[in-house]
């Protein structure tokens, strides 16, 4: 039998080696292998291409969380543009549809709250679970009544861009593809 002090440094070097070789496998992907699954491959890739470093071939963990929080950020942008054009309205329809479209982001940015929870704890079903209700939070304030000449309609359509990419993300992560 080895002796303790022998086997202890021993032990803590080969679960070094072993993590480190989980560390430094991470999956990478292109982002035409990505854009491929996506609704819209175009879009996919002029938001992909945007994220620095990506267009070499991209960690699917880093690429992920990156953006979901750009999802998140760019929710949070919409929200307050939609505050602000309810504040600013006379239109009694439109400002109808900014409330509810409030609502309606309002749980888009909880469902990507949700979705970037599930993330963490490695649930890559459940985070394309809230991309999707997320996608369709945002979905719904794109369909409200209103002649809109404001931004938000196309924030709306980026923001589904963006979530699409969360849901294909997370299926790479699951090993669908």
């Amino acid at each position: 039998m080895a002796h303790p002090i022998i086997t202890l440094p021993l032990l803590f070097l080969s679960f070094t080696m072993f993590s480190s070789s989980l560390l430094c496998s991470a999956r990478t992907v292109k982002i035409s292998d990505v854009c491929s699954k996506h609704p819209n491959p175009y879009n996919c890739n002029n938001i992909l291409n945007s994220v620095p470093g990506a267009s070499l071939g991209a960690d699917l963990n880093s690429l992920s969380r990156y953006i979901i929080t750009s999802a998140h950020v760019y929710a949070f942008d919409t929200i307050t543009l939609v505050h602000n054009l309810t504040r600013s309205i006379n239109d009694k329809q439109l400002k109808q549809r900014y409330q509810a479209c409030s609502m309606d982001y309002d749980d888009v940015l909880l469902s990507l709250t949700q979705a970037q929870q599930s993330f963490v704890n490695g649930d890559y079903k459940g985070m394309k679970s809230n991309g999707q209700t997320a996608l369709k939070d945002v979905q719904d304030c794109d369909w409200k009544p209103g002649n809109d000449q404001s931004d938000l309609p196309n924030k709306n359509k980026y923001l589904e861009d963006v979530i699409n990419i969360i849901i294909v993300l997370a299926d790479f992560l699951a090993g669908v593809y």
